[in-house]
């Protein structure tokens, strides 16, 4: 394919991001064609680093088989580290670095990756405003969290709006560039089956769970003072209420999708206090392990009261959601890691014809076991009117193969392409700041729940009371009947391809 030439920038090429994420998704685009061999990938860090020190440093090895080293090879020869501090660095020794990639730097076409911290985007902002003039076109990627509320996040898109168009921005969240959260919209858009039935009239309510088994690890300078909410609530899992609750978009461009998308949060109900818990992992032990509680990790003040946990119940006040609740939930310290979306159907009896107390549910598995299941009813055999329900289950990587794009892999393809679909737009950022605003201004006391566990109790009670309960995930890839997604197993294993 033709590629044009470009410059792919890296700010803060020596931290973890670059290190684990950014750079092996290039590797792997090269390797499949979709990165031009006349693209200079710049790297930019504090450390003072030969690029072959820095090569090594990377180990790029680790994400290739055996017998690419030929890959590997091509991808060195692209790459190139700098030492460049942000603190004492000037718009023209930026441009001196970038102007040595002569022929690629005239062409004009530059991708600038901020692989920073919040608190540096406003100073590399106006770093980058006199390059991001003449021909070609300039794109900047920012990473999550943009703002820590809404009067932050308006005041740094200010200065940011100030400095380049919003064409040329490209907010990251991750979890738009999973395949199965690119699915949700083929799954309701291009199935007339499900496309109908997508509504009030047939949806009971909504569960949307991104579960995590790990503590806050490294991270709890920063995590202590943004919490679950601010951390997980704010983009990951209002983009997958986003894409699930989403009107049809009136074409499949990038902004007729992204118009819709940003239209679900501007109908959020504001949340009241009973919508919302919140939780604190304590001590405790699983398995061999034992846990410190969270306010003993190092890092952590000894009377923190930020949340490792929170559960919302959320409306979208549109006539095709009207009532309908979304319940959302995300976590630390959880007895299982997994990310997924159940669309549970009402159920309609039909008297004196069938016996049957299971619900009709589409599982939309993100990680790690990507897949769509569907849970449907049949007759038990010898029965006369009695029904079982049964899992007809879709394996993403059993059909397709096991090495299909990663998130950042999709991520940064994007960018290169110019294709803003992955990433969070103003209107999008903005609703979703002001509702986590209104629903912190309601917060309830933080709950100390066990570690290893799905939460505190208090989240099971905020479903209980409308007479429902959260559904458990499924724990391996088996031919299920639905009381194993309720936590009873039966069933035979399925065989899987080979990875």
């Amino acid at each position: 394919m033709k590629q044009d030439k470009q410059l792919i920038v890296i700010f803060g090429a020596t931290g973890d991001l670059a290190k684990r994420k950014l750079l092996p998704a290039l590797l792997r685009l090269l390797r499949r064609g979709e990165l031009g061999a006349a693209t200079p990938i710049v790297c930019l860090g504090r450390k003072d680093l030969a690029t072959a020190q820095y090569f090594e440093w990377l180990q790029m090895e680790r994400f290739l088989p055996d017998d690419e080293p030929e890959v590997l090879q091509r991808f060195a020869r692209l790459l190139h580290y700098r030492r460049f501090d942000l603190e004492s660095g000037t718009d023209q020794c930026l441009r001196e670095i970038l102007a040595s990639f002569a022929d690629v730097f005239a062409a004009g076409n530059m991708l600038f990756y901020l692989a920073l911290p919040t608190d540096t985007f406003t100073a590399v902002a106006r770093l980058l405003k006199p390059l991001l003039q003449g021909p070609g076109w300039k794109r900047v990627v920012f990473e999550k969290p943009f703002g820590s509320d809404l009067p932050s996040a308006e005041r740094l898109n200010a200065v940011i709006s100030s400095a380049m168009n919003e064409e040329q921005i490209f907010r990251v969240d991750h979890y738009l560039g999973k395949e199965l959260v690119q699915n949700i919209l083929f799954l309701r858009f291009a199935n007339e089956i499900f496309c109908c039935s997508w509504n009030r009239d047939a949806i009971d309510n909504v569960q949307i769970t991104v579960s995590e088994t790990l503590g806050v690890e490294e991270r709890a300078g920063y995590y202590d003072g943004s919490g679950a909410i601010r951390d997980m609530l704010q983009n990951h899992l209002l983009q997958l209420l986003s894409f699930t609750a989403m009107e049809p978009p009136g074409s499949g461009s990038s902004d007729a999708i992204r118009d819709e998308a940003a239209r679900v949060l501007e109908k959020l109900r504001r949340p009241m206090a009973e919508d919302v818990v919140v939780g604190q992992y304590g001590g405790g032990a699983v398995g061999d392990q034992v846990i410190r509680p969270y306010v003993q990790e190092d890092g952590v003040p000894a009377d923190s009261s930020t949340e490792t946990y929170v559960a919302v119940r959320a409306f979208v006040d549109t006539p095709r959601w009207q009532d309908v609740p979304f319940y959302l939930r995300t976590g630390k310290r959880l007895d299982r890691r997994y990310a997924e979306i159940r669309i549970i159907f009402k159920q309609h009896r039909c008297d004196g014809m069938v016996r049957n107390d299971k619900p009709n549910m589409i599982v939309i598995r993100i990680q790690p076991d990507e897949g769509i299941a569907l849970a449907f009813n049949v007759r038990r055999p010898g029965s006369e009117n009695e029904s079982e329900s049964v899992l007809m289950d879709f394996c993403h990587h059993c059909h397709f193969g096991p090495n299909t794009p990663e998130a950042y892999e999709a991520i940064m393809a994007s960018v290169m392409r110019g294709d803003p679909l992955l990433f969070t737009r103003w209107d999008w950022l903005q609703a979703s700041w002001r509702y986590i605003d209104q629903l912190r201004a309601v917060m309830p006391t933080v709950a100390v729940y066990q570690p290893g566990t799905s939460g505190p109790a208090e989240a099971d009670e905020l479903l209980r009371i409308d007479g429902r309960s959260w559904l458990q995930p499924m724990s391996e890839r088996r031919r299920f009947t639905i009381d194993t997604l309720t936590g009873r197993a039966s069933g035979s294993p399925l065989p899987l391809k080979s990875d």
